[in-house]
């Protein structure tokens, strides 16, 4: 066992160039690789020699590697009692954990339970059963008619596309069920997006509104749709694994059989997650409809074109692009903030 030995456990951050150097290394020899989003390492050596290193992104366990001779001698359960004492700290009690399939039972060991997984690539556990916890809350919204359709819209802001959209599907469903992202990594707050595109939507009657989770679109599920500099690959990854929570635990929920996307030809990640969905969604008897954009003046309308005009300081040209839900809340001292942090540039989304 690993305290037959004595282990120097080492805590990062933070990341001096030779600690990066080694983590990178370790990592790379055993098929992992680093992510933007840690924020929290720890690695134990035996003298001077690295033999298993783990990471904390946020709620979510990554990067998790012991050195080959040394597995089953309980390195890997000294590293996840750290994350996860560390986690607790933050005020997580249920973390997720991104594995290799082979060691899932490793973790199930420690408590934790399948989600989905990507064969040969990534599964994602979590402990407990959350997951389970809010499909039953779904099921309990579910509708009669057909079909039952999904769509699933960050709304960074609500623009008059994403509603083109939405009335699209609501035109030809018996119900929509309208996700929104409820991961907090957008210049629009989640509270503000959810609020107004409820506010946008009100009009339409075979319309649910449905607060997002962790379970569909996050950094649990997909961390490339809100990070940087992803490494190459990861994103393919991450949006088959997303799309399969989506197929196999989400749409049975509700009775989804239609799941609608708007045409992406500008961002690689949804790009990436729309085929993914594309490739996922029908062999688990969902049919997948891609919706062309709306254009006004000629121009495709984006959420991204309506922060590069606030960037810009330039609101007159928005109000041709977004609802009046969203006009209000532009003009209101509630989107000052906002607005100065994009001013300032920052952020991806």
């Amino acid at each position: 066992m690993a305290d037959c030995f004595p282990l120097e456990p080492r805590v990062y951050p933070p990341y001096l160039p030779e600690d990066r150097r080694a983590l990178d290394a370790f990592l790379e020899a055993r098929g992992l690789q680093w992510e933007p989003d840690i924020d929290y390492s720890v690695a134990l050596f035996s003298g001077a020699r690295m033999v298993g290193t783990g990471s904390l992104a946020g709620r979510i366990l990554k990067c998790l590697a012991v050195e080959d001779s040394l597995q089953g001698e309980g390195i890997a359960a000294a590293l996840v009692s750290r994350l996860e004492a560390e986690a607790a700290a933050r005020g997580i009690a249920s973390p997720f954990v991104f594995t290799k399939p082979r060691y899932e039972r490793l973790f199930a060991s420690m408590g934790y339970r399948r989600i989905e997984e990507v064969p040969d690539l990534v599964t994602l556990l979590e402990k407990g059963d959350g997951l389970r916890r809010w499909t039953d809350n779904l099921a309990s919204l579910r509708r009669d008619g057909t079909p039952v359709s999904a769509l699933v819209v960050n709304c960074n802001p609500v623009t008059l596309g994403h509603l083109h959209l939405i009335r699209t599907a609501a035109a030809e469903s018996a119900w929509v069920f309208l996700f929104v992202v409820a991961e907090d990594a957008s210049a629009f707050p989640a509270e503000v997006r959810l609020r107004l595109v409820r506010e946008a939507t009100a009009a339409i009657p075979n319309l649910t509104v449905v607060p997002g989770s962790d379970y569909l679109v996050s950094r649990a599920t997909f961390p490339s749709y809100f990070l940087k500099g992803c490494p190459g690959g990861v994103e393919q990854v991450h949006a088959r694994l997303d799309a399969r929570i989506f197929a196999r635990r989400i749409a049975p929920a509700l009775g989804i059989s239609r799941r609608y996307l708007g045409e992406e030809p500008y961002c690689r990640v949804t790009s990436a997650y729309n085929q993914a969905l594309e490739e996922e969604l029908p062999p688990a008897g969902i049919e997948v409809r891609i919706i062309p954009r709306l254009a006004v003046d000629g121009v495709p309308v984006s959420a991204s074109q309506v922060r590069n005009h606030l960037r810009a300081g330039d609101l007159d040209p928005v109000l041709k692009l977004v609802p009046p839900a969203t006009a209000v809340y532009l003009r209101s001292d509630e989107a000052a903030p906002v607005l100065a942090r994009l001013a300032a540039g920052n952020g991806r989304h």
